[in-house]
């Protein structure tokens, strides 16, 4: 839904949206009696789970203010989980008989999670060249004790993110545009260390600064520098691998070349190449100067896509890419390394009015799935309904 207001001076709009999943799975008995130990292949974080129920609520005005032109952006998300995935020191012993899931068991199930996200987003233009935003997300996690039978009570936890960020573009030329980004996150975590100590919060610093030029029509050729501070970064504890600690400190810098354009109407390209330089900076257990665990110096890809725009089959498109990472350390010791790989990507899609719906195969030929990282291959259905 949304409501627009106009008058000479400013623009107000409000925009709400709700999306909700649905899932249906096997269903199998796990008894706390039997010795069961399944393993399973599953990526929690690609499975949607954790956003059943979803409702964003903003409101956008633009005003002026003498000769700048200003724009506010404020809103509210809500996400509503049925539970939360994690196994981590709940016994199956706490459960008699209980139906579940399957690939899940009991250790799996041991509270709901609810999600509230409050954003404020505001935009300066002083000129036709010079633009200024600031940006800043505050996310409130709250946990329940879960409905399920028999469960060992969950203390809630301190669990709030904050993302500020700010961001500066200049238009040098007509074809060239300048930008920087500055942003910090803080993002809290989960579990104790093997001396009994909670886990400290994540923390990202970082700048951005890049370029973008446009060489001919619809085509744009971009250069950005990043680099990042990240401290408390968790890892298995090499001496007690039965627990985790926290890197104090380690540096991520990277330097990436993206082509983006047109060759006809409806068929597009996309190119990268990246170097990364990621290393330990400060710690008492890890060696300072090893690599960070799983970035690869070098990568690069390449996709196409072509969407037919005419006559009886228009909206029908299908596309295809290849993503290629070099080298990586596969720990923190840098015991040992991963191979490169070459990741290939494919999708089918249809778009017409307020009807888009696609197919696509994440990692077709399983490349990398010795790194417990890589999604192997996938099958994502989507479909998008606008009313």
């Amino acid at each position: 839904m949304t409501i627009q207001r106009h008058n000479s001076s400013q623009a107000w709009t409000m925009t709400n949206s709700f999306r909700a999943a649905y899932l249906s799975w096997d269903r199998s008995h796990n008894l706390a009696t039997s010795q069961l130990e399944t393993e399973r292949y599953f990526d929690y974080g690609e499975f949607p789970l954790e956003q059943f129920y979803n409702l964003i609520l903003e409101t956008t005005q633009d005003f002026q203010i003498e000769t700048t032109a200003q724009t506010t952006t404020i809103g509210i998300e809500v996400n509503k989980n049925p539970f939360m995935i994690s196994g981590d020191r709940i016994e199956s012993s706490a459960f008699k008989t209980s139906i579940l899931p399957s690939p899940y068991l009991a250790s799996d199930f041991f509270s709901k999670k609810n999600y509230l996200g409050l954003f404020i987003v505001h935009e300066i233009n002083f000129s036709d060249r010079l633009s200024f935003y600031v940006e800043g997300t505050f996310d409130v996690v709250i946990n329940d004790t879960s409905d399920l039978p028999e469960l060992p009570s969950v203390e809630p936890i301190e669990n709030n993110n904050f993302y500020p960020e700010l961001g500066l573009s200049y238009q040098l030329t007509k074809n060239t545009l300048l930008f920087t980004t500055l942003f910090y996150a803080n993002e809290p975590i989960e579990g104790i260390d093997a001396f009994n100590n909670p886990l400290q919060s994540e923390k990202y610093t970082g700048i951005e600064l890049g370029i973008e030029t446009e060489l001919a029509q619809n085509w744009l050729v971009i250069f950005s520098f990043y680099d990042e501070t990240q401290n408390n970064i968790t890892t298995i504890d090499p001496n007690q691998p039965d627990f985790e600690l926290q890197i104090n400190e380690q540096i991520s810098r990277y330097w990436m070349g993206e082509l983006r354009g047109e060759i006809t109407p409806g068929w597009s390209v996309y190119g990268f190449y990246s170097y990364t330089d990621a290393k330990i900076t400060e710690d008492e257990v890890i060696t300072v100067g090893n690599s960070v665990a799983g970035v690869a110096s070098h990568s690069s890809g390449f996709w196409t896509s072509y969407e037919v725009t005419q006559d009886r089959w228009q909206g029908l498109g299908f596309g295809g890419g290849m993503t290629w990472n070099g080298d990586r350390s596969g720990d923190a010791q840098n015991s040992f390394i991963l191979p490169g790989y070459l990741q290939t990507d494919a999708v089918v899609f249809y778009s017409q009015n307020n009807f888009k719906a696609a197919i696509s195969i994440q990692n077709l030929f399983d490349a990398g799935v010795e790194d417990e990282e890589i999604t192997p291959q996938t099958i994502f259905g989507t479909v998008l309904w606008e009313f």
